[in-house]
């Protein structure tokens, strides 16, 4: 069975990304869940998984990654360049795995039947953005910390020459979009964000036209969690959209963040938290944060909404995962 026969929900958002890359059927490896392209020399897998029934609905994990950097001795050095790129990312987080000593760019959706009007065309933009982000970064890495690209090749047709053409197309698409006035200034959604926060937070406020400020628990002592979501910071490649940025105030040293960001960007890859892998964590401000982008190009209606609920479920997980990690480290009560 292949996914091309689009026999789930999981397998058309897989089968909608394939036909945004426009792919050379060359560099394709297909597996039953997804494929494997090599747009360059850096490989981008995209799979879904089978489905988890729950609530009335079938909701679908579908993710892509693209290896970008070795290790090579300099893990740590990679690391800290990391947590002060990645406040400037768009939609994909940072990964290491230590067994392969490479460094990846992430994404994920959790695609039901009621999200797939932005799911689906924002998981497909970015995977195209994140391979743009795995080129831009795995040259400017190696190149300031000597250390060494992820290459990779098809196993038959062997290394790629080029650059898929279409991905600098697409790309294009994206800072022109950027370019153009903010499609969420002044749309009635920012009414349906502000029910999101009135619901989730602990206290909220808006200017019910392109910005919402919002705070949410934090049992681990001192302020809460800070949450803002806004049209105001452009993105500095792409221009004009929407930013949405999830701080945790908790004092760390700079090398602290960004380990710890990567192992949350990690932990959120593979557990089942509900809520869309789009984005990273990072460093932003000097403190931990959640940052993510969606450019003006990605505009729906629905898009305001499903980052500011996503973003609610971040913050309640996320407390209650450093709770949880304090009570193992207090010492056993005589």
């Amino acid at each position: 069975m292949s996914w091309r026969q689009k026999r789930s929900l999981g397998e058309e958002f897989v089968s909608k990304i394939y036909d945004t890359f426009q792919v050379d059927e060359r560099y394709v490896l297909d597996h039953p869940d997804g494929f494997t392209y090599w747009s360059g020399d850096l490989a981008t897998t995209v799979r879904t998984d089978p489905g988890l029934f729950r609530q009335s609905q079938v909701t679908y994990r579908v993710t892509a990654t693209t290896e970008f950097i070795r290790g090579r001795g300099r893990v740590a050095e990679v690391i800290l360049a990391l947590e002060d790129i990645l406040d400037h990312g768009t939609m994909s987080g940072a990964v290491y795995n230590p067994q392969t000593d490479v460094f990846a760019l992430e994404c994920g959706v959790y695609a039901t039947e009621d999200n797939s009007e932005f799911s689906k065309g924002a998981m497909a933009a970015a995977v195209c953005l994140q391979v743009n982000e795995a080129m831009v970064l795995s040259t400017r890495l190696a190149e300031h910390l000597r250390t060494s690209i992820a290459y990779s090749a098809h196993p038959t047709q062997g290394p790629r020459s080029g650059v898929d053409e279409s991905l600098s197309h697409t790309f294009e698409q994206f800072t022109a979009s950027g370019a153009a006035p903010n499609r969420w200034h002044g749309q009635p959604e920012w009414q349906q964000a502000e029910w999101v926060m009135e619901r989730e937070a602990i206290t909220f406020e808006s200017d019910h036209k392109g910005r919402i400020h919002a705070t949410f628990p934090w049992h681990c002592g001192g302020e809460p969690i800070d949450f803002l979501v806004s049209i105001e910071e452009a993105h500095p490649r792409l221009g004009a959209g929407l930013h949405a940025t999830l701080v945790i105030p908790m004092p760390l040293p700079k090398a602290g963040i960004g380990k710890l960001a990567l192992n949350l960007n990690h932990y959120e890859a593979n557990e089942y938290k509900r809520c869309h892998t789009l984005g990273s964590w990072c460093m932003h401000d000097e403190k931990l944060a959640f940052r993510l982008f969606v450019p003006n190009l990605l505009y729906t209606p629905q898009a305001l909404t499903e980052v500011c609920v996503a973003m609610a479920t971040r913050a309640i997980w996320v407390d209650e995962w450093f709770v949880a990690l304090r009570q193992q480290a207090a010492p056993p009560s005589s």
